[in-house]
C-alpha cells in the first residue's frame, strides 16, 4: 500500500499479509492453501488497481537505469505503451540528453541512480513520445533485494507543467516591468541631454555667418532628432509614451498601414486584409496604434526574405472575465482582435520569449535598435488592452492584438490652427532642475525677444513669483524635479495667482499624472526634446486662441 514516510516521500510496501475488509473481530479460523492464494491474489489486484489508477506517474527502473515498470497514467501522459518502454533506459524515452536550459540531464539520471539517497526530490524537464517538453517533481525511493542490496528505484511523479509556465510567464512579467522602470529613466535623462544639444545647435545655427556652420549644425538636429525617436520608442515600452486618445477607427489605420507597406516593402510578399469587424473603433491614439501595427508589419517583411503572405485581419469577440493573456490581464468587456500573420521563417521558443524586450533583435548589426516590438507592446499596455504571439520555425508567426472597443463614436471637432504670423514677445519664467536646459532656453529665448529669468528649484520659483506674477506671462515647468514636482509647483503657483498661465515640459510625455495637472489648468504639455519653433508655435496658437495674453 501506499505510506507516507517522515520524510514526505510515497513508497509502496509489500506484504503478505491478506487483505480484508474492516469487521468484527471473529474467532480466528484455519486457511487452506486455496483460500490463502485467493487473498494473496486479490491483495495483488487491489495492489495493481492502485498503481495503475493513480493520478500519478509511477515508474520503477534498475540501477542501470533501464524502466521496470510504468503505470497507465505514465503511458498517457509521455505516449509510450507498456511493451514500447519496459526495458529501455529513461535517456531517449522520457528523459532529453539535456534541458532547453542546457542542464546535462543524462549526469543527472547516472548520479540518481548512483546515489539515489541523494535525491529523494527532484525537478526536471522531460520528454513526450512527441517531442513535447514537460516538467516533472520526482520522489525517488531506493528499492533493495532480499538481502537488502540496492536493486532499483521506485519514482513517482507529478505534472507541473501548467505551474512552471505560470511561474515563468509572473518572472518574464515582472522583467519587462523593471526594464520598463529602466528604460523610462534612461530616456527621460536622455530627453534632457538631446533637448541640450539641439538648443545649443540652434543657438549656433542663429548667430552663424558662414553657410557651412549652418550646414554642420543642421546635422547635429537631425541626429539629435533620430535619438529623440529612440527614446520616445523606449518611452512607449515603459508606459510613458506620449498619447493623446480619441475615438479612431482601425479599419482606416489598417488600410493605411497596408498602403504603406504595399508601397515599400518586396513585391514578392502579398498583402491581405480580411477586416470583419463590425465595430472597429477603439479609444486610442491613432499615430501609437499606427506604428504598432507597421512595427509588426515590417518585422513581418523581414522573415520572409523570399515572399510570402502578410495578412491583417479583424474581428470582436466579448470576455466574460477577468483573464491573464501572456503577461495581460484583460478585464471584462467587448474588444477588437486584430490577427496579424505571416508565413516566414518563424522564431524558436527562446526569441520568442524575447522578442518584447527591448535592444533584443535577431538582425544583423546596424539594421534595427530592437526596439519595435518593445515600443508595440508598452502601447498595448497603454491602451488597456493584450498582445500575444505565436510562431514556430518555418511556420512563420501571429500576432493577435486585443483592445477594448468604444461604446460611442464622438465627432471630433476641428481644432483651431494658428493663422498668426505674428511673433509675440512674452515674459517668461522658466523652471527647470537641469542646468543646460536652463541656459538654453534663456539664451535663445532671449534672442528671439523674450524676457528669461530661470530657476532651479521650485522653492526659488515661488518666491520670485510672489514678488513678481503680475509680470509673468508664461511660467514652464519641469513635471518631474526633485522636492516638489511640476504639479506640486502649479497647484502652489495658482494659489498665489488663480489665473497663473503655465506650459509643462516633460521628459516623459502625457501620462496620467500630466492628463491631471492639465485638467486642473496648465494650457499645455510639450514634450522635451522640443525645439524653440515648436515652442513658438504652441505659444501662438494659445495667444490666437485668447488662453495666452502677453503682458503690454
Amino acid at each position: 500500500m501506499l505510506n507516507d514516510n517522515s520524510g514526505g516521500e510515497q513508497v509502496i510496501k509489500e506484504s503478505n499479509l491478506p487483505i480484508f475488509p474492516s469487521s468484527p473481530v471473529a474467532p480466528a479460523k484455519s486457511l487452506d492453501s486455496s483460500q490463502v492464494y485467493e487473498a494473496l491474489r486479490k491483495s495483488e489486484e487491489r495492489y495493481r488497481e492502485l498503481v495503475e489508477h493513480a493520478n500519478s506517474i509511477i515508474l520503477r527502473c534498475d540501477r542501470n537505469g533501464r524502466i521496470t515498470s510504468f503505470n497507465e497514467y505514465a503511458q498517457q501522459l509521455f505516449g509510450y505503451s507498456e511493451a514500447e518502454i519496459i526495458g529501455r533506459h529513461l535517456v531517449g524515452t522520457i528523459v532529453a540528453a539535456s534541458e532547453t536550459s542546457g542542464r546535462d540531464l543524462r549526469k543527472l539520471i547516472d548520479d540518481i541512480c548512483d546515489h539515489p539517497q541523494e535525491h529523494r526530490y527532484n525537478i526536471n524537464e522531460n520528454v513526450t513520445k512527441s517531442g513535447k517538453r514537460v516538467w516533472i517533481a520526482w520522489t525517488n525511493k531506493i528499492l533493495s533485494d532480499e538481502k537488502g542490496r540496492p536493486n532499483g528505484i521506485l519514482s513517482i511523479g507529478t505534472d507541473i507543467t501548467k505551474q512552471r509556465l505560470l511561474e515563468e510567464e509572473l518572472r518574464q512579467a515582472q522583467k519587462m516591468q523593471a526594464i520598463g522602470e529602466l528604460a523610462g529613466g534612461i530616456a527621460h535623462d536622455f530627453n534632457n541631454m538631446i533637448h541640450g544639444i539641439s538648443g545649443y545647435a540652434e543657438v549656433i545655427q542663429q548667430i552663424a555667418e558662414d553657410p557651412r556652420i549652418s550646414e554642420y549644425t543642421n546635422h547635429i538636429l537631425t541626429t539629435a532628432r533620430h535619438a529623440a525617436e529612440l527614446t520616445k520608442q523606449l518611452l512607449t515600452f515603459a508606459r510613458k509614451g506620449n498619447y493623446q486618445l480619441k475615438d479612431c477607427n482601425t479599419h482606416e489605420i489598417t488600410r493605411d498601414v497596408c498602403a504603406m507597406l504595399g508601397r515599400t516593402i518586396d513585391r514578392r510578399i502579398r498583402i491581405e486584409q480580411f477586416l470583419e469587424a463590425n465595430r472597429p473603433h477603439v479609444i486610442g491614439d491613432p499615430a501609437q496604434l499606427k506604428s504598432a501595427l507597421l512595427n509588426i508589419g515590417i518585422n513581418a517583411k523581414d522573415a520572409m526574405p523570399g515572399g510570402g503572405t502578410l495578412r491583417f485581419a479583424s474581428s470582436n469577440l466579448a470576455i466574460a472575465k477577468t483573464t491573464t493573456i501572456a503577461d495581460f490581464e484583460v478585464q471584462p468587456g467587448h474588444y477588437l482582435l486584430i490577427t496579424i500573420s505571416d508565413n516566414g521563417t518563424g522564431m524558436t521558443p527562446e526569441v520568442r520569449r524575447r522578442i518584447f524586450e527591448p535592444f533584443f533583435t535577431t538582425k544583423e548589426s546596424g539594421r534595427g535598435a530592437g526596439l519595435g516590438l518593445a515600443a508595440v507592446h508598452g502601447t498595448i499596455h497603454l491602451h488597456k488592452g493584450a498582445i500575444q504571439c505565436y510562431s514556430h520555425e518555418g511556420k512563420g508567426s501571429t500576432f493577435k492584438l486585443y483592445l477594448p472597443i468604444s461604446e460611442a463614436h464622438p465627432n471630433t471637432a476641428s481644432q483651431k490652427s494658428a493663422a498668426s504670423s505674428a511673433k509675440s514677445k512674452l515674459n517668461i519664467m522658466v523652471v527647470d532642475d537641469e542646468a543646460i536646459v536652463r541656459s538654453y532656453s534663456k539664451t535663445l529665448f532671449e534672442m528671439n525677444g523674450h524676457s528669461v529669468v530661470t530657476f532651479a528649484t521650485a522653492e526659488q520659483a515661488i518666491t520670485y513669483y510672489r514678488q513678481h506674477c503680475d509680470q509673468v506671462d508664461l511660467v514652464i515647468l519641469d513635471m518631474i524635479m526633485p522636492g516638489m514636482d511640476g504639479q506640486e509647483l502649479f497647484a502652489f503657483l495658482r494659489r498665489i495667482n488663480p489665473e497663473v498661465k503655465a506650459i509643462l515640459s516633460t521628459g516623459y510625455s502625457v501620462d496620467s499624472k500630466v492628463q491631471e495637472v492639465i485638467t486642473d489648468g496648465v494650457l499645455d504639455c510639450i514634450q522635451k526634446p522640443f525645439t524653440y519653433e515648436q515652442l513658438s508655435k504652441k505659444i501662438e496658437e494659445m495667444i490666437t486662441s485668447g488662453l495666452l495674453e502677453p503682458t503690454k
